[in-house]
């Protein structure tokens, strides 16, 4: 960042209890110095320096030493003495954070005094983030502070980061550039300041480098694929990519994709091989992956690219908070071109990302977003735009969330990227090596810590990646993820690698991921967990929906699940109840009138989707996708005249069959079903039980515990029988037909507007009055009577659903 040289805190202790002679500047703000300076230190803000401080130190050969909250404030003041004429100036490394991490003397009210010697305090680390002190509610155990494991996703601002921002947006907030007040004035000082900041945490210069502040590391990427985008040849990026450093690439021409090798790491021969055989204008990498923490070694990857005149781009979202990044001289051969990274993965708030790039290249490319900011100036006809970053920069920028990113890296800074290093891999390798041991849990990635950042993706046999998140939320108070991360590519090779192709195959895996302020007790509680996952020792029952998970107490034993098996009293556990059949059973749109039931056979994955809603088909395909179901049949139970069936968009997308009875006028249905008929997937099976009445062609579907009834039986009362093809007689006789199944069979209707899930035959039969009406002329009079409006959309759900629009 500058050219004066930086001085540590040993080094200016040493000389300070020597009493050497070194004057001791202090370039903060006055409401900065609360908490205490460094011992005979001299107050000189920035604004104050250039014009006072020959009063302070009036001999220029005299030895100084600059410091600010970290390193970026006191390194452009220890710039500006030089140019001033100061010979022997110096800037104290990592500011007076990093001296008061190291438990080195600070005067003044607000001092602490830590154990004099110690290098660094990781408990005083810790304590800068509110999170650890927060306490959530856990199943059977009332509250427990929670842990915080999904640093990969976004990391929380310790206090010092917010009082900046905070400070920005109450004292000082206004637009930067070409304001001549005194908030636009020291706006812009602070947003410039960001620019060197950011150059200096990643080790680069400023002359042949350029950093453009973005929204996040997905714009940052996308800005440098709109950088090259005019320059010839390809880019490859790997099987280990996030879509951030895919699909940008993918939208402006050709990609190749170099391969992962069989443990997770990047096959750095077929990367070579790529370039040796391609025409390559850019390799697009990750620093760090987000599945795995898999770290390549970006350095000998950018000698590859550069020796066959390619350039490199690193996606370093992860890498930069948690291990030392140098983009090194544009003169070396090892050098990065492109860096992209982002504040919220780097704890600061969200809203503010940079690019690195080469600064002749940038200023070549056309802008990025013309607007405000970025031209020179414009007439009616033309316009000529500033050089890069303002080239690129449109609009206002997050002023506050760049001051607060830069003020976040010096934070960084000032704890030692190299120390923060250490200590996560301390956390990792602690937590390897216990899950390891553990039999049936699979941990995904290379097996050397060394190799990796504090990232843990793992699965537990037998329990899904959303159940495993799940519990260690709900009942250990752990902040984990889960899923395929947004890389799916790499999590799909991962699990094929450990587990095959076949239906046992997960859908995804669990993630923890370590930050700076976490410790050897977070570690412990997470493998607790684990291993309770593992043991399937969880108290709560988990229902899942979609991508969301419910949760209950179950106490020490099952009871109140039990008890909801009795006519009389409200269905709930319906979900678990259907795994000791060999099938998982899900309710979706649980909170919508129309409902849709999952039906998933758990030897084989084989699935059925029973009455889908068109508007709903890409949540079903989310669904079908993540959970790597084979959606083998969807089933109408009748042909619907209040909402679009989504059967016709599902055979298309998915090849799976619609079946239906076959009275059905639809002319697109697969298989026509008959009373008495079996429909299976794996080894589950439905009974088909013909059930005309609301429509000729109602069916109901029957499984061993639970009963599909349609429009047929509805809780509490029955389905209309005044539309087209509705017969009061044949309602009757079907609903004495249902009646017939044993009491404890669930009831699952197509409908249900007062939001309640289910019932059971035993139910229904004491307590629905059009069952109760066992007399054919009585039960006639009152469907008559009813006078229902038709439904809303009858005659478009009748012309599509016949005709099998989609």
């Amino acid at each position: 960042m500058a050219r004066v040289p930086a001085k540590t805190c040993d080094e200016l202790n040493e000389q300070l209890q020597k009493r050497e002679g070194v004057v001791v500047l202090d370039c903060r703000e006055s409401q900065e110095t609360e908490e205490g300076v460094l011992p005979g230190a001299v107050l000189l803000t920035r604004g104050m320096l250039e014009r006072h401080i020959h009063e302070h130190v009036p001999n220029q050969e005299a030895h100084v030493c600059v410091y600010s909250a970290n390193d970026g404030r006191a390194a452009l003041a220890s710039d500006t003495l030089q140019k001033m004429g100061y010979q022997n100036v110096h800037y104290l490394e990592g500011g007076i954070e990093r001296w008061r991490h190291s438990g080195l003397p600070i005067e003044g009210d607000g001092a602490v005094c830590l154990l004099s010697g110690a290098k660094l305090n990781w408990h005083d680390v810790r304590r800068e983030f509110a999170i650890v002190n927060r306490r959530v509610p856990v199943l059977g155990s009332g509250e427990r502070p929670l842990v915080y494991l999904d640093h990969a996703a976004s990391t929380h601002a310790p206090q010092s980061v917010l009082n900046s921002y905070i400070e920005l947006m109450e004292r000082e907030y206004a637009n930067v550039h070409r304001g001549t007040h005194i908030l636009s004035r020291r706006a812009t000082e602070r947003f410039e300041e960001a620019y060197y900041v950011v150059a200096d945490f990643i080790g680069a210069e400023l002359r042949h480098g350029c950093v453009c502040f973005t929204t996040n590391t997905t714009q940052s990427i996308d800005l440098a694929s709109h950088v090259m985008a005019h320059i010839p040849g390809k880019v490859i990026t790997t099987e280990l990519e996030h879509h951030s450093n895919e699909l940008p690439h993918r939208r402006r021409g050709s990609v190749l994709r170099a391969r992962m090798s069989q443990d997770g790491s990047l096959d750095m021969n077929h990367l070579e091989e790529l370039l040796r055989k391609n025409d390559v204008k850019l390799v697009s990498v990750t620093g760090g992956s987000n599945v795995t923490g898999y770290m390549p070694d970006i350095h000998k990857i950018a000698r590859l690219a550069h020796e066959n005149g390619a350039l490199i781009c690193v996606d370093a979202a992860q890498l930069l908070a948690h291990a030392p990044i140098n983009v090194k001289s544009p003169t070396d051969i090892e050098h990065i071109d492109f860096l992209a990274g982002a504040g919220h993965k780097a704890y600061a708030p969200f809203g503010a990302g940079f690019l690195y790039g080469p600064r002749a290249l940038m200023s070549e490319a056309p802008p990025y977003l013309p607007g405000g900011g970025t031209a020179a100036q414009v007439s009616s006809f033309s316009a000529e735009y500033l050089p890069a970053p303002d080239r690129h920069q449109g609009g206002t920028p997050n002023i506050a969330g760049v001051v607060a990113m830069s003020r976040a890296l010096l934070f960084l800074q000032s704890i030692g990227m190299e120390e923060i290093r250490q200590h996560e891999l301390s956390l990792l390798k602690k937590t390897m090596n216990t899950l390891c041991d553990l039999d049936g849990v699979y941990i995904y990635g290379p097996e050397n810590p060394q190799d990796r950042l504090g990232v843990v993706s793992f699965n537990v046999e037998g329990v899904s990646d959303m159940l495993t998140a799940a519990v260690l939320s709900e009942e250990g108070g752990l902040a984990v993820r889960n899923g395929r991360f947004c890389a799916h590519m790499y999590m799909d090779r991962l699990l094929d690698n450990t587990h095959g192709t076949g239906s046992k195959r997960p859908a995804g895996a669990a993630r923890a991921s370590f930050g700076a302020y976490n410790d050897d007790s977070d570690v412990e509680r997470l493998l607790n967990f684990i291993t309770r996952v593992r043991n399937h020792k969880w108290v709560g029952h988990y229902r899942t929906r979609g991508e969301s998970v419910s949760a209950e107490f179950a106490g020490r034993c099952a009871d109140q699940w039990m008890e909801s098996l009795s006519p009389e009293a409200e269905v709930n556990d319906y979900s678990s109840l259907a795994t000791k059949h060999g099938y998982d059973f899900e309710v979706l749109q649980p909170d919508k009138p129309c409902r849709t039931y999952l039906v998933v056979d758990q030897q084989t994955n084989e699935a059925i989707l029973i009455d889908p809603v068109r508007e709903e088909v890409d949540s079903y395909l989310d669904i079908i996708s993540e959970r790597n179901l084979k959606l083998k049949y969807t089933v109408e139970t009748h042909t619907h005249a209040d909402h679009l069936s989504g059967s016709v968009r599902l055979k298309e997308t998915t090849g799976a069959k619609m079946l239906m009875h076959r009275n059905s006028p639809a002319p697109c249905v697969d298989q026509h079903l008959d009373d008495g008929d079996k429909i299976q997937i794996g080894r589950t099976t439905f009974d088909v039980i013909a059930s005309p009445g609301h429509t000729k062609d109602s069916m109901c579907l029957l499984l061993p515990d639970r009963v599909f009834t349609g429009d047929t039986l509805l809780i509490g009362v029955c389905g209309r029988t005044d539309l087209p093809t509705g017969n009061s007689e044949q309602m009757h006789r079907s609903l004495d037909k249902l009646m017939n199944l044993p009491d404890d069979t669930l009831v699952f209707p197509c409908h249900d507007y007062q939001g309640r899930r289910a019932s059971t035959i035993g139910r229904e039969r004491k307590n629905n009055k059009r069952v109760k009406i066992s007399d054919l002329e009585t039960f006639k009079e009152e469907m008559s009577s009813l006078k229902l409006s038709p439904p809303v959309r009858l005659k478009e759900s009748l012309t599509n659903n016949t005709k099998c629009l989609s």
